[in-house]
């Protein structure tokens, strides 16, 4: 199974190729810069590289935020795109789980955190069954102060995103010696993770609806119609 995935849902975007359990190539950069001027040129610089065309691939995986409005809308919009264009399946994730899963040890809270600026995160926790190694979630995501999120780790919880890397002295100084950090190259998103997660759905033979699959947002978006004046 050859799956495309895209997570443009934090600066930090990226487009991978899984072949079954392979990575075939990986495309990601931590810039501040529109993912609209980059994604779509990344997608075919990918294939490219990887000698294929898009129906040589056999489904694509997004993560669907929470995370940058705009970032999140143009990763879907791309991928429900070339879903519907070329007839393959399409599967969501949520961002938050993404990095829980890829930052995953037992016997410890998982806690990601996104920056939502405006004062908040986008955060939830989760934990990893040791049984299974899934990971289930312990506290549904929110969009809250961070402080208000802190409020609700009582015990070791490992932290990861974006927020976590803004927000570290924060969360220590909240925390103690219960804040542990996801190490560079586990602590931010990625289309991998996306795409290993996806893969578990499809093999299910389970896939999303590419038209009305639709972002998570967790709050209202910032771009809002001006009010009517009086």
């Amino acid at each position: 199974m050859r799956i495309l995935s895209i997570d443009t849902s934090t600066d930090c975007g990226s487009i991978a190729i899984l072949e079954d359990e392979t990575l075939r190539a990986l495309l990601s950069l931590n810039i501040k810069k529109t993912h609209s001027q980059r994604l779509l040129a990344g997608v075919d610089f990918l294939l490219s590289e990887c000698g294929l065309k898009v129906n040589d691939i056999d489904a694509l995986a997004v993560a669907q935020g929470p995370g940058s409005f705009t970032g999140v809308r143009i990763a879907l919009a791309c991928a429900k795109g070339l879903a519907l264009a070329h007839e393959k399946p399409l599967v969501g994730v949520s961002t938050l789980e993404a990095l829980a899963w890829q930052s995953a040890e037992p016997d410890i809270l998982l806690c990601p955190v996104i920056d939502a600026r405006r004062g908040e995160i986008f955060g939830a926790a989760y934990r990893k069954e040791l049984s299974t190694g899934r990971i289930c979630e312990v506290l549904p995501g929110r969009a809250e102060p961070l402080e208000k999120f802190l409020e609700n780790i009582c015990e070791p919880a490992l932290f990861s995103g974006d927020g976590s890397i803004k927000f570290a002295d924060d969360i220590r100084k909240k925390l103690g010696g219960n804040a542990r950090f996801a190490p560079p190259g586990r602590n931010l998103p990625s289309a991998v993770t996306v795409a290993l997660l996806s893969r578990e759905r499809l093999l299910r033979g389970e896939s999303d609806d590419a038209e009305t699959l639709v972002p998570i947002y967790l709050r209202q978006h910032d771009a809002r119609l001006p009010l009517p004046s009086h």
